[in-house]
């Protein structure tokens, strides 16, 4: 968007004019949609967030003083939403590990070592079919034990974008093998089969 264009279109926001609003939204949806699924794997979650931009920039604006860059606010508001999320839903799977826990322990400390080997072993296949970089995250950060700061900065990426692929793993793996997999993975390979050490599982994410 042009520099002048961007300056009236700021001057129309500040007086309550719709149809600035309409224009922005014509011009940087598809791109902060695309720039926010660098976050989210859900196109929906993505679709979520920038229409509650917009909708925030439409009620608040009005009256509003602004000399920034119009295109660089709207890419920073949608970074700090889609960030939020992406931490939102990470506690989440957490929460829902340690909800489930105490019913599901006697069934997995209950499976025969045969059956255990078969699932671990399908559990290093899932694994191995992520794409590269969640893959080296999530083997890092668990078999591995390094927190997410140390595997940045050997990937040479940031704390977020490496706290981004550790839960794109986290829900390609649950999607892949379903939810008692899933969590037979924290408690018999995360964990070591013992109930006690889930609370590690946290303190790793926690890192």
């Amino acid at each position: 968007m042009a520099e002048e264009q961007e300056k009236n279109i700021i001057r129309l926001l500040a007086k309550g004019d719709e149809e600035a609003t309409g224009i922005l939204f014509r011009s940087y949806h598809r791109l902060l949609c695309a720039y926010c699924m660098r976050y989210l794997v859900s196109r929906e979650d993505a679709e979520d967030i920038v229409q509650a931009v917009f909708i925030s920039l439409w009620q608040n604006w009005r009256g509003r003083k602004f000399s920034g860059s119009l295109e660089a606010y709207l890419f920073g508001a949608v970074n700090k939403a889609a960030l939020k999320t992406m931490r939102e839903a990470g506690k989440r799977y957490f929460e829902d590990i340690e909800i489930s826990c105490e019913s599901f322990l006697d069934e997995v400390l209950g499976e025969t070592a045969e059956r255990q080997e078969r699932i671990r072993a399908e559990l290093h296949i899932a694994i191995g079919q992520l794409p590269k970089h969640p893959r080296r995250v999530i083997t890092d950060i668990i078999f591995n034990g390094k927190s997410y700061k140390t595997v940045a900065a050997e990937m040479n990426i940031s704390v977020n974008t490496v706290k981004t692929h550790y839960i794109r793993a986290l829900q390609k793996l649950r999607q892949t093998l379903g939810a008692q997999k899933f969590y037979f993975l924290f408690f018999a390979v995360f964990s070591d089969y013992s109930a006690c050490r889930v609370g590690t599982v946290n303190a790793t994410y926690c890192r």
